[in-house]
């Protein structure tokens, strides 16, 4: 079968009803063509997946990537009818009442009980029958509707985390069907929950997102660490683990940065999105999470060194500067964010860290996070020269996410692609040859440097001024 003339790329996480229709639309012909109407994103017979990625030029595993099949059973459901997982039933729709009817986006997650928010907007979602009254999310909801999504990423290769999905499945399950209403009135935190609703989870979840918002909030309060919602005594306990010694090795270590700040100019933007620094040889993390302990680390030390230049920064500010907004918080940062104190392991890692941005010449990381974040295709120059097996568009951004890796010493989530695990750069940083590395590293460097070269008029103009001024 052959191609059709335009053939969109797919969107992050689109699922393939939603991806048939705009392929369909894009070269005017009928949906029907692409994909049957009655497709649930879900069992597609591999003859439909066949004609769906040689329309669209994709090969069978980009295609299968569209579907609920790429997940585990934990989530897409047993049997044929998808019973016991966390997959709606088949009759119940989820759209966002804010982008959906304006633009088409759908997600595929959406389909399942994990997602019962749209993260772009920030809102709840609704049954696609109901009224469209776009409500904000609260903020625990989205930042557990974010692990979720991580968690069921990871679930397709990690047992562990399809064991904590099928457990919370589980919990929710019960906590629906002994569900009492006074417990919901007296938790204003909670989203509206219709009880009646919530006892419909049976075989398949309930079908009112609200009412399995609040059901994963109940139920999942072990997957999200909310400083401001502890009881009084977890305060005080975490107050009572740092000593007074803690206090002053975080007084000393915010006085050798200004030091390092007077002296040498250390910034901020020096700093990476991983620490500690790893070596050009090494591979960036594989395991889904690894990341968060590395990225914790850095915004660490970004806010210790705000603060070494008379800031008050707050976590979300360190880590929107260093693009990983949104990341669950930890007791390092939340001791340094307060005064509380750094404990000596923590001390030890982040000593070591700042010898090595020393070591390094103190690179300017945010100008390069800011040059390479523009970047949305490999130049024609290094296109031409990539082996045959790496020239195609999904081989493209994935080089740019190995440049981005290696440049930029930050995880995929800080990328332009956040979609793009880590695992899969490994992947391919492991297929490619080292002249390809090579290669790659050339280009990377060059970009930077072409950025380099478009500051270099503005300079010498400001240069020449002063002297027809003074000279």
């Amino acid at each position: 079968m052959t191609a059709l003339p335009v053939r969109p790329v797919p969107r992050p996480s689109e699922p393939l009803s939603s991806y048939a229709v705009r392929l369909a639309d894009a070269n005017g012909i009928h949906r029907a063509r692409v994909l049957p109407r009655y497709r649930h994103d879900i069992d597609i017979p591999a003859r439909e997946l066949d004609i769906v990625a040689a329309l669209a030029g994709l090969d069978n595993g980009a295609a299968r990537q569209l579907t609920m099949n790429r997940y585990p059973l934990a989530i897409r459901g047993h049997g044929t009818q998808r019973r016991h997982g966390w997959r709606l039933h088949f009759d119940v729709i989820w759209v966002c009442p804010a982008c959906t009817l304006t633009t088409g986006h759908t997600e595929l997650l959406w389909q399942t009980a994990l997602m019962p928010v749209c993260l772009r907007c920030r809102c709840y979602l609704v049954q696609a029958e109901a009224t469209h009254t776009v409500t904000p999310a609260h903020p625990r909801v989205l930042e557990l509707a974010e692990i979720l999504r991580d968690l069921a990423e990871a679930a397709i290769d990690e047992p562990r985390a399809r064991g904590i999905l099928y457990r919370l499945r589980r919990r929710c399950q019960h906590t629906a069907s002994m569900l009492d209403p006074a417990l919901v009135d007296s938790n204003p935190d909670l989203p509206r929950l219709d009880v009646a609703a919530a006892r419909m989870w049976g075989a398949y979840p309930s079908p009112d997102p609200r009412t399995v918002a609040a059901l994963l909030v109940l139920c999942g309060r072990r997957l999200v660490r909310d400083k401001r919602q502890r009881p009084a005594h977890a305060r005080v306990h975490q107050a009572a683990e740092f000593t007074p010694a803690d206090r002053a090795r975080l007084d000393w270590f915010l006085t050798r940065l200004r030091h390092h700040a007077t002296k040498d100019g250390l910034h901020p933007r020096h700093v990476p999105a991983l620490l500690p620094l790893f070596s050009d040889g090494d591979a960036p993390a594989r395991r889904p999470g690894q990341w968060l302990s590395l990225t914790r680390a850095a915004t660490a030390l970004h806010l210790l060194i705000t603060q070494a230049h008379d800031g008050d920064p707050t976590p979300e500010e360190s880590t929107a500067a260093l693009g990983v907004t949104g990341i669950p918080t930890s007791l390092l940062i939340d001791a340094i964010h307060n005064g509380a104190g750094l404990r000596h392991q923590d001390a030890d890692l982040l000593g070591r860290s700042l010898d090595a941005l020393l070591a390094a010449g103190l690179v300017d990381y945010q100008r390069r996070r800011d040059t390479l974040r523009a970047v949305t295709h490999l130049p024609s120059s290094t296109t031409r020269l990539l082996p045959p097996s790496q020239a195609s568009a999904d081989s493209d951004v994935l080089a740019l996410g190995w440049i981005w890796t290696r440049s930029t010493h930050g995880p995929m989530r800080s990328s332009p692609w956040p979609h793009i695990p880590d695992r899969d750069i490994h992947a391919f940083d492991t297929r490619i040859d080292p002249e390809t590395r090579l290669l790659l590293h050339e280009t990377g460097q060059q970009l930077l440097a072409d950025a380099d070269l478009l500051t270099i008029p503005a300079a010498r103009a400001t240069f020449a001024g002063v002297a027809r001024r003074y000279g």
